[in-house]
């Protein structure tokens, strides 16, 4: 129990462990994107200098254009290095009314009666946001502007103008020349620049917040820009050079000097606080933190893969022994019910994240950063839900229930159980028209994808149908490739079982359906063949030993029977009854011990337990003494002995002891049953290798019985059993010729009875 309770705990241990690490693995990823750009590399900006940063980069090329910007607003509101409210801006006229000029004072005032302004950061603000009509009427023509403007007039009407947007137009300039002025000039800066002009008489124009240096130790200070008027070239060493200084030094000279430079550069060691510092400052602690981040998120990651593989290994079991997983009774539900029940509770979690978890975030966090928290919630409430579902899936794994416990394999099995009691051909037509059908859906959703393939839905709809098709058609042929091969094991071993196999198993792995009941009733039919013919051989096995037990008990009575008619003959009785009776005795009991002698042998011919001494025999020298010992025989009953035998020997292999006996038999068989006063014909005769021996006679009695009756044991032609036949000749034939490797045939054409004995031949 304790032991138990310590294995709960351990896995309650190693879900909270979990909890603590994927909680780090998302403050790593939220450090990670709060403090990187979109589309910069995070191994990007942890070996990179502040210098060769993009940021960097991007902030020179600011300057630059401030600059350039404030160089031509500078001679527009300054007289003699101050700024003159009483620069006169533009000249206006309305109707046929006189001109108008408005100096700097005069548009500042009319601008903040309109309520804009510039703020501490020379930003134009506006208060009011309604306008009188006056202010917005555009009946002023511009005469001229004192300051340059990317205004273009290509028709009449676009010379007309309102005084507000005119007002607003030099806010824009003055906010231009007021951020270079405050922040490089009056300011300091670690921004330097130096733009002269020179003019045919060395009269120099400059605009420069560091007139002290001159242009080799500004090149010296860091990152620098540098361009001149003898060269078409930007000398700079920035990662990339900043664009637009030849265009704006063109158009900033005023006075068509043809002598002129540009000399931008920062001094990288940052001896003044300005932006450069500030941001190099902060893209170091932003390095800083993208580090801790890094190793918060793969302290995270790690710590949520051993914990989470620790998890997966202990999940299911409810002790220490893990040989007994179990479930709960959320797992006792089918598969295919916990997949969609997690689907849902993942729903309605991220159905109750955004109506009540995001006015949380919105709550606590800034607007900018919302849309990324926003999407870290729904992925960690999607990690949790499908990790509750994956668990469970887990736990049906390791107890065998995860496809046994779905409603697929159940309507899979139902399919199987109805198409195991039909027919071949109405399972097919079942399997083709769903083809058919199939088919026909998947080429209709692709026609309706191509008549709206403007859609882009259409076209992904398109691919997924395709696809689905493909998938399809594999499984139906694989489907047919694999019931084809159970079909041919199937064939395979009812031929094995056909050619005497009767002990043959198939495999039954990898049948299904209606094969797989064939082939179990296959087995069916090979065991019980098996079963039947080994109590066969064990009858067979009992009834040999029985009558060689029965023959052994017979001999020795028997033998005592004999010897003792034997004594009494030779004690010559005079009465010639007694002499009648003892011959009858001697008789009987020679056929007793004939008919014994004939069980014997036949026991042991059919079980195969005799010995052969196998040699080269004259076929053809044996009938003829066959012949020579029945044609005295065969005349008692007044048959005629007629033989074709060819002049020349055929050698066969035989034991010419049990050659005898075969011969014996079978001239015995026709002694017996042949009718009197007929003809008994017997030929040898080679044909395809064989040596074939055949004896036929016309029977004295009706054949009405098989050839195959007539080789069993006790079965006589003669029904009325009036002859002395023990009905084992033949039989005794059959197993001998057998045993030596030949052929023994019965033909029977109506009373014709015939015998063929074939042997194999050996070369002469």
């Amino acid at each position: 129990m304790l032991k138990d309770y310590s294995f709960r705990a351990k896995k309650t241990i190693l879900i909270l462990l979990h909890l603590l690490f994927l909680t780090l693995a998302v403050a790593g990823i939220g450090i990670i994107h709060m403090n990187t750009t979109r589309g910069s590399g995070i191994a990007t900006i942890l070996n990179e200098d502040f210098e060769n940063s993009a940021g960097f980069q991007e902030m020179f090329q600011t300057n630059l254009n401030e600059v350039f910007q404030y160089v031509s607003y500078r001679d527009v509101f300054e007289t003699d290095g101050y700024l003159d409210l009483s620069k006169e801006m533009f000249s206006v006229s309305r109707g046929g009314s006189p001109e108008i000029i408005y100096t700097l004072e005069e548009v500042l005032r009319y601008a903040k009666s309109q309520g804009f302004y510039l703020n501490d950061k020379f930003e134009i603000v506006n208060d009011l946001y309604l306008y009188d009509n006056a202010s917005t009427a555009t009946d002023q023509i511009v005469n001229w502007r004192a300051y340059p403007t990317d205004h273009q007039i290509s028709e009449p009407g676009d010379a007309y103008v309102s005084l507000l947007e005119l007002s607003r137009e030099v806010l824009t300039c003055l906010s231009s020349y007021y951020k270079v002025y405050y922040h490089m000039i009056v300011n300091p800066s670690n921004f330097y620049f130096q733009i002269f002009y020179t003019d045919e008489d060395e009269e120099i124009i400059s605009y420069s917040n560091c007139y002290d240096y001159n242009p080799d130790e500004l090149l010296s200070l860091g990152r620098y820009c540098y361009f001149n008027s003898d060269t078409a070239m930007v000398d700079s060493n920035l990662p990339s050079t900043p664009n637009g200084i030849s265009l704006a030094m063109e158009n900033n000279n005023f006075y068509d000097t043809p002598d002129y430079y540009m000399i931008a550069a920062v001094d990288t060691d940052y001896y003044e606080d300005d932006i450069y510092a500030t941001q190099r400052d902060q893209f170091d602690r932003t390095k800083e933190l993208l580090k801790d981040g890094l190793l918060v998120l793969a302290v995270g990651i790690i710590g949520c893969l051993i914990s989470l593989l620790s998890m997966i290994r202990l999940s299911g079991y409810q002790s220490s022994d893990p040989t007994t997983p179990t479930l709960y009774s959320f797992d006792m539900i089918t598969t295919e019910s916990c997949l969609a029940l997690t689907c849902l509770c993942a729903y309605f979690a991220l159905f109750l994240g955004e109506k009540v978890g995001f006015r949380l975030i919105h709550l606590i966090f800034t607007e900018s950063s919302w849309p990324f928290i926003e999407k870290l919630c729904q992925a960690v409430i999607l990690y949790g839900c499908c990790m509750v579902g994956a668990f469970s899936l887990l736990r049906r794994y390791k107890t065998g229930q995860l496809w046994k416990n779905s409603s697929l394999r159940k309507f899979k099995l139902g399919l199987e159980d109805y198409f195991a009691d039909r027919t071949f051909a109405h399972r097919l037509f079942c399997q083709y028209l769903t083809f058919l059908a199939v088919q026909l859906a998947g080429f209709s959703c692709i026609i309706a994808t191509i008549h709206f393939r403007t859609v882009p839905a259409a076209k992904i709809l398109a691919i997924v149908v395709i696809a689905a098709l493909a998938a399809y058609d594999y499984h139906t042929y694989r489907s047919l490739f694999l019931t084809s091969g159970q079909e041919d094991r199937i064939a395979d071993a009812i031929k094995k079982i056909a050619d005497g196999d009767i002990s043959y198993q198939m495999d039954l792995d990898g049948l299904s359906g209606k094969e797989l009941k064939i082939a179990q009733q296959i087995n069916q039919i090979g065991t019980s063949l098996e079963r039947a013919l080994q109590e066969q051989v064990k009858s067979e096995r009992l009834k040999a030993d029985l009558i060689t037990n029965v023959s052994h008990d017979i001999k020795t009575p028997l033998t005592s029977i004999i010897n003792y008619i034997d004594l009494i003959r030779r004690e010559h009785i005079p009465n010639d009854r007694v002499q009648e009776y003892l011959t009858v005795l001697e008789q009987k009991s020679q056929r007793l011990k004939t008919l014994t002698e004939d069980l014997v042998e036949a026991s042991k011919a059919s079980s195969g337990n005799l010995k052969m001494d196998m040699a080269r025999l004259n076929f053809v020298e044996m009938i003829w003494q066959t012949n020579g010992e029945f044609e005295e025989k065969y005349s008692e009953r007044h048959l005629e002995l007629i033989s074709t035998l060819p002049e020349s020997g055929l050698t066969i292999e035989a034991d010419g002891r049990h050659l005898w006996r075969i011969l014996e038999n079978l001239y015995n068989n026709a002694y017996k049953y042949a009718m009197e006063n007929s003809r008994v014909y017997t030929d040898v005769a080679s044909e395809n290798g064989m040596a074939w021996f055949t004896i036929k006679n016309v029977s004295e009695h009706p054949l009405n019985i098989s050839t195959d009756e007539l080789t069993e044991r006790f079965v006589r032609g003669d029904v009325s059993r009036t002859t002395e036949g023990s009905g084992l000749g033949l039989s005794i034939a059959q197993s001998l010729t057998k045993l030596q490797g030949g052929t023994f045939e019965i033909i029977i054409d109506g009373d014709l009875f015939k015998v063929r004995v074939g042997f194999p031949l050996l070369e002469r």
